[in-house]
């Protein structure tokens, strides 16, 4: 049984120091709490090598399944800096944008090229497959639409290729 169960933890985000993430990561998880941290491949260019390595996707910031009680624990932890906050109250993140994230990361959308009336700028909906029930923002039509999952805490985003077919506009509350 995780250490916080019994507190009905939810996901909240930490900012760290520059390149502290994996660091972060690994000292709360020792300290028995659930994390995430999504990784993304990129290539990075030496004067002489080039080299693919594994960095965050959204640098110094790491998600962490806690309490809003046991939080306090965490903030001895080296490397991190404070947990994200609007109006001095951390910022929970729902467990669905969690799960988006770590479909996009893994997933393998399939794309095809159907005719429907999308307009980039559309707030839509994803209805099929991995991706059923994101909701985002239709950025790019090129034979394919390119769909965004913002996070609105973090202000980043997310961003995949999927057909049209698996899309249908949707309104935002």
């Amino acid at each position: 049984m995780k250490k916080n169960a019994h507190l009905n933890p939810s996901w909240y985000v930490v900012y760290t120091y520059p390149q502290a993430e994996k660091q972060v990561r690994n000292k709360v998880n020792e300290l028995g709490y659930e994390t995430f941290l999504p990784m993304q491949k990129e290539v990075r260019q030496w004067s002489d090598r080039k080299k693919e390595i594994e960095a965050p996707l959204f640098p110094n910031y790491v998600f962490v399944k806690t309490s809003s009680q046991e939080r306090f624990n965490l903030m001895k932890v080296r490397g991190l800096v404070n947990f994200i906050s609007f109006g001095g109250t951390p910022v929970s993140i729902p467990e669905e944008e969690i799960e988006s994230i770590k479909k996009v990361l893994c997933g393998n959308p399939v794309v095809s090229s159907t005719a429907d009336n999308y307009h980039i700028g559309d707030r839509v909906t994803i209805t099929k497959g991995q991706f059923a029930g994101t909701e985002g923002i239709l950025v790019r039509e090129n034979g394919k639409s390119r769909f965004v999952v913002q996070l609105q805490a973090l202000k980043q985003s997310v961003s995949i290729d999927i057909s049209k077919d698996y899309l249908s506009t949707c309104t935002f509350s």
